[in-house]
């Protein structure tokens, strides 16, 4: 039986996790809010088998300008609004604060807009620290939240 590489506990199932860059085997209690890149499940002839892992709301998100995007794809195939509602099974005034980027769409909805008007808004999270290109010396705590 192998031992978990945080805690030191011997293992019944085996996670594979993300952690700072390093995968690492641990047990199902360390896993516990980390990103498990996989799961090893029933070993069979010594081989761990692989379960795969659904990518969550928080490896995915919104492209810039996502609003305006889904905007134009409606217009360009001349489709009204609460037609496009009545497609999604979605309220139109909700689909209206998403144009308008006041409302981040689920990713179930995300992935409904997206086949309906046939784009891309989602992009996979990039792990790459935000860098400051303003003037030297004047940044601001905003700045690097907000960029």
């Amino acid at each position: 039986m192998e031992e978990c590489e945080l805690c030191g506990r011997k293992m019944n199932d085996v996670y594979i996790v993300s952690i700072e860059g390093s995968d690492l085997r641990v047990c199902s209690s360390c896993a516990k809010g980390k990103k498990v890149v996989y799961k090893a499940v029933e070993e069979r002839a010594g081989v761990p088998q692989r379960k795969a892992v659904k990518k969550t709301d928080e490896e995915i998100e919104l492209v810039e300008g996502y609003g305006k995007k889904m905007h134009q794809a409606r217009d360009q195939m001349q489709l009204p609004l609460k037609v496009l509602a009545e497609m999604l099974n979605e309220k139109e005034g909700l689909l209206l604060r998403i144009e308008e980027e006041k409302t981040r769409p689920p990713i179930e909805l995300t992935k409904k807009i997206e086949k309906a008007l046939n784009i891309k808004i989602t992009q996979q999270k990039s792990d790459e620290p935000k860098v400051y290109t303003g003037k030297p010396g004047k940044a601001t705590l905003g700045d690097f939240f907000n960029s």
